[in-house]
């Protein structure tokens, strides 16, 4: 049914979710266990609003529309966090997957576009409104927030593979060039704020 979540897709979020915020706070983890706190709320919040945004973008187009973890991109990410000493994150634990029902067509460019960009766009908001709190109260929380929302909306806007990006670029490259300016402007920001 519309906008229920099956035991499998709810299985497959909470998997995905805590091995990102695991990986989002390695290796500081390992010295200061409270951490996983901290990067349970960032990365949880960023990560959810991401994927649930694309999967009520699509029931709103009228498709039935699941999460789902993708085991090799779980594994990738692990592997790249450990090797790296977490210093490169490949964010790609699954996706949003979306169908018509029996009597409905594929998605047009229109809402192919729509649902590309609705996590990215999440993440992009996110970003700037923890920027501005974070300008005005100065609380560090917020300004790591903004950079894991700005990271994961870059990243989903790489035009490759299975990412949003390689759709939208190839869908609407001005609103791609556009979301990623950005993205890429809060990012630069977060990082030297």
């Amino acid at each position: 049914m519309k906008g229920k979540f099956s035991m499998t897709e709810v299985r497959d979020i909470v998997i995905s979710m805590a091995v990102l915020c695991f990986l989002f706070s390695y290796p500081e983890v390992l010295s200061a266990p409270a951490f996983f706190l901290t990067s349970l709320l960032a990365v949880g919040i960023a990560f959810m609003g991401h994927e649930l945004s694309h999967k009520f973008a699509a029931i709103r187009e009228g498709y039935w529309s699941e999460y789902r973890m993708w085991p090799q991109g779980l594994a990738m990410a692990a592997l790249l966090a450990l090797a790296t000493g977490g210093a490169f994150i490949f964010a790609a634990p699954g996706a949003v997957q979306f169908s018509p029902g029996m009597f409905q067509r594929m998605p047009d460019r229109r809402q192919l576009r729509r649902i590309s960009m609705a996590g990215i766009t999440f993440n992009v908001a996110l970003m700037w409104a923890c920027l501005a709190l974070f300008a005005a109260t100065g609380l560090s929380m917020l300004s790591y927030m903004a950079t894991i929302n700005g990271w994961l909306a870059i990243f989903n806007l790489l035009p490759f593979g299975m990412l949003d990006g390689e759709k939208l670029f190839r869908l609407d490259k001005r609103t791609w060039s556009a979301l990623l300016a950005v993205a890429a402007a809060g990012f630069v920001i977060a990082q030297i704020a």
